[in-house]
């Protein structure tokens, strides 16, 4: 795996959400047992990880960011709140620029 490919995926670990990131951190486990997945505090040198783990965790993180983006996408009562609050924001200009349009000139 490349440095670019290993900032990419440390960059990635840091958008998980908990459960996935203990996911992320059980398959370092797997491959090094001395690891403490489940320490308060953990530190993870990418630059020490086998090949065969760096690309269970590339495809793990891509998989959870995915499944992660289409949930952030639902009308729940899970939504991200500064997504709800950006779409009220655009909803109030659109409002607004609809109402500017009608006044008659």
């Amino acid at each position: 795996m490349s440095t670019e490919e290993k900032r990419n995926l440390g960059a990635a670990l840091t958008r998980l959400s908990a459960d996935d990131l203990r996911g992320a951190l059980e398959i370092v486990a797997q491959a090094n047992p001395n690891f403490q997945a489940n320490a308060d505090e953990v530190d993870l040198d990418i630059d020490a990880q086998s090949e065969s783990t760096l690309w269970r965790l590339n495809f793990f993180v891509r998989d959870a960011l995915e499944v992660q983006s289409k949930n952030s996408g639902s009308v729940d009562g899970d939504e991200n709140p500064n997504n709800k609050r950006k779409r009220d924001l655009c909803d109030a200009i659109a409002k607004a620029k609809k109402k500017k349009a009608k006044k008659p000139t």
